[in-house]
């Protein structure tokens, strides 16, 4: 089967491009903080004008990036998605360029494909953010570690010292950390209930059945826009030869046939 995700590249990738302005802005704000505190405004007033201008001009920047992420790009790469997946689960094209080969779900009932896709999708991001984390974990016990030490070393300068804490518990750091640990938990335990639900059911057309698939679908997508954030390509197409196998032997536990797109 031919394997097509014209989603990413017209969504995701955008999407990325601008996460990516939005932080160059909140790093080049930080570093600019610090050394707006190192000019004697003075004996250099130039010097100390122009980086407060910068600063300014950043923190703009942080401010409107965000804002255009969080409204235009995150929301409409979001909402495309979702419509690719009810297009692959119903079979029917909600979206101009519907995906091929993107969804390793079975023929048949579209409630079992929707459940289907949805304990890959869970696979597949718990694995994503658990590899991030380690990443997002060792970068914050180094910040956090590094302020503990300015903060009992008593000649570090008070004005630095904030700096360095407005910096460290910023929207790009440790709320970031905060809320990938808190979303990798709730998928998780996503797909902990959904392997059992597939795994005891006799009836995939029953009422239950598809409530409980549209209800563990809506907290999925819900936790996802609660934490804002964008997984990694990078790590995805590193991990995606090993999920895409172990997504196989997961279908064969449950009596699951996956499609013949499924990756290698």
């Amino acid at each position: 089967m031919r394997r097509q995700d014209p989603i990413g590249p017209e969504f995701y990738i955008p999407l990325g491009a601008a996460e990516k302005v939005s932080d160059a802005a909140f790093y080049l704000a930080a570093a600019l903080s610090i050394v707006v505190l190192l000019i004697d405004k003075t004996s250099q007033p130039k010097v100390y004008g122009a980086v407060q201008a910068t600063f300014a001009v950043a923190v703009v920047g942080i401010f409107v990036s965000s804002i255009v992420i969080r409204t235009y790009f995150a929301s409409r790469a979001h909402s495309s998605r979702f419509a690719d997946f009810v297009s692959n689960a119903f079979s029917v094209p909600l979206v101009p360029s519907p995906s091929e080969g993107y969804y390793n779900t079975p023929e048949g009932d579209p409630f079992l494909r929707m459940s289907a896709s949805v304990l890959e999708n869970t696979l597949f991001t718990k694995s994503i953010l658990g590899r991030m984390l380690r990443f997002e974990r060792a970068r914050i016990c180094v910040y956090i570690l590094a302020w503990l030490w300015a903060a009992v070393y008593r000649a570090t300068d008070l004005e630095l010292l904030a700096v360095a804490a407005q910096v460290l518990f910023s929207e790009q750091l440790l709320s970031r950390w905060v809320r990938m640990e808190w979303l990798r938990s709730r998928v998780e335990r996503l797909y902990e209930d959904l392997y059992a639900l597939i795994q005891s059911t006799s009836d995939p057309s029953s009422k239950e059945f598809r409530a409980r698939v549209i209800e563990t679908l809506i907290r999925y997508e819900t936790s996802k826009a609660q934490a804002g954030l964008s997984l990694s390509s990078r790590v995805f197409n590193k991990l995606n030869p090993e999920l895409s196998r172990k997504w196989r032997s997961l279908c064969d536990q449950l009596g699951i046939t996956p499609s013949k797109g499924s990756a290698a």
